[in-house]
């Protein structure tokens, strides 16, 4: 129901911390977005008072402080949303309507089928989606004691010198203006006069959150002037940025992701062993996939999180893993996520047979099961030194090629290709009389995909 940016550790931490300040305590959180910090101390029993200025939070935090919403269509946008009028009762079902409103509005006016597609199933389940919503809001016990739609800057000028204070303000510039733009652009309030948040102003509002007593906030840029009052380092998940949690007096916690591991016991090929037929794909658990993963991957790449992993067998014995995911801007294609051979072997090109493998008929047939739709092409990413990617050259086509947005690789590559044009028969054969030849070298570092 609400759309939520903050991770469940930091909700913890928010709540523990705050079980500390004075009891019955006039709590106040500029920059509350989600009402997430006030959520997650609701049951304390303090007094809370918030404020914003997004028409999202502005639309939510009057409702909860039974202020008339204030929210109505803009004229030039009667004629595409004419039928939200009813919808709009200037108080929850406004809200509901704003809620919903982020998920659809952003595909509005766009040409792509896609998008014409989203806008249509929203107007034709329009009604129940809008009434489930509205109960839902209905059920909620959350109660604020004021909401005010200001900036922080000058809110906090107004905020007791000793009253406990709790935000997490945007941690990008213009975050807010573009995140609700598709909302600005169709409805009109009155809205409050503010200049957007640079990085220099985060720093400012954090210095006047930090001249109080009792006080808890969060960055996703180490403040060097909060170094004292570091009282956490929060990574959910492996790609997340980190959040660092400072406040006036909290116990100090360390967050970090971790991966559930199951042993693989399937043998696998060695160096000194001959490689044989046939080629088989064993499907992996989410466990086993991380053991091999950790055991081979680079472990400089951010590891993601697949739908579908698989081992590839020759002969029995594990040659290397992939793992796909739906794509995201392709309907029928599969997105690539990872792939890599086991080392070390006498074969210094084993990674194309684990790439033939990968865009197999009988890889696309676990693809379509495990994804339930049509897939008839896979995409994927390669980060590396080299302009042009050894391991796919010749069996995927480049199609993009730009500065590595990772550290350590100088080249981000797309590469794309279909998907099911051979059995794995046919890719054991053809990788054996390219590749297959056994070398007695050191294997040459291989790149790795994300």
């Amino acid at each position: 129901m609400f759309q939520g940016t903050i991770p469940q550790p930091m909700r913890a931490i928010v709540h523990e911390t705050a079980r500390e300040w004075p009891a019955g305590a006039a709590v106040y959180i500029p920059c509350c977005g989600n009402f997430t910090i006030e959520r997650s101390i609701a049951d304390l029993g303090f007094e809370l008072h918030s404020s914003d200025v997004s028409i999202y939070t502005s639309a939510i935090g009057r409702w909860l402080t039974r202020q008339p919403v204030g929210i109505r269509l803009r004229p030039e946008s009667e004629e595409e949303l004419g039928w939200l009028a009813d919808s709009l009762d200037d108080a929850v079902g406004t809200v509901a309507t704003m809620m919903l409103g982020t998920r659809f509005l952003p595909a509005l006016g766009r040409e792509t089928l896609y998008h014409q597609r989203v806008v249509s199933s929203y107007r034709a389940q329009w009604e129940r989606m809008h009434a489930e919503t509205v109960e839902k809001l209905s059920a909620t016990d959350l109660q604020l004691a004021s909401y005010d739609a200001e900036d922080v800057r000058s809110w906090l000028t107004r905020v007791p010198e000793t009253a406990p204070v709790c935000s997490f303000p945007p941690f990008y510039g213009g975050g807010y203006e573009k995140l609700y733009a598709p909302l600005e652009a169709h409805f009109a309030w009155d809205a409050p006069t503010y200049s957007p948040l640079t990085d220099a102003d985060v720093v400012s509002v954090l210095g006047a959150i930090t001249e109080r007593p009792y006080w808890l906030t969060a960055s996703n840029h180490h403040v060097p002037e909060l170094e004292s009052h570091l009282r956490g380092v929060i990574k959910a998940t492996p790609r997340a940025a980190p959040f660092y949690v400072y406040a006036s007096k909290a116990r100090t916690r360390i967050v970090a992701p971790r991966q559930p591991l199951q042993p693989v016991t399937a043998p696998r090929l060695r160096q000194g062993e001959e490689i044989t037929g046939p080629l088989t794909l064993s499907p992996l658990t989410a466990a086993q996939f991380n053991a091999l993963r950790s055991r081979y991957l680079n472990p400089k790449i951010a590891p993601g999180s697949a739908h579908l992993s698989v081992a590839v067998r020759a002969g029995g014995r594990i040659v290397g893993v992939f793992a796909m995911s739906p794509s995201s801007y392709t309907p029928d294609e599969a997105y690539l996520l990872s792939d890599f051979a086991v080392a070390p072997t006498d074969y210094p090109r084993l990674s194309k047979l684990i790439v033939l493998a990968a865009t197999s008929t009988e890889a696309q047939l676990l693809c379509q099961r495990a994804f339930s739709k049509r897939i008839r092409a896979v995409a994927t990413t390669a980060f590396t030194q080299k302009p042009v990617s050894m391991k796919y050259r010749g069996l995927l086509k480049l199609t993009k090629r730009g500065p590595s947005n990772e550290s350590g690789y100088a080249y981000q590559l797309q590469y794309q290709g279909p998907m099911g044009g051979h059995t794995l028969a046919e890719a054991f054969a053809t990788w054996t009389a390219k590749w297959g030849t056994p070398k007695t070298t050191p294997a040459a570092a291989k790149e790795t995909t994300t």
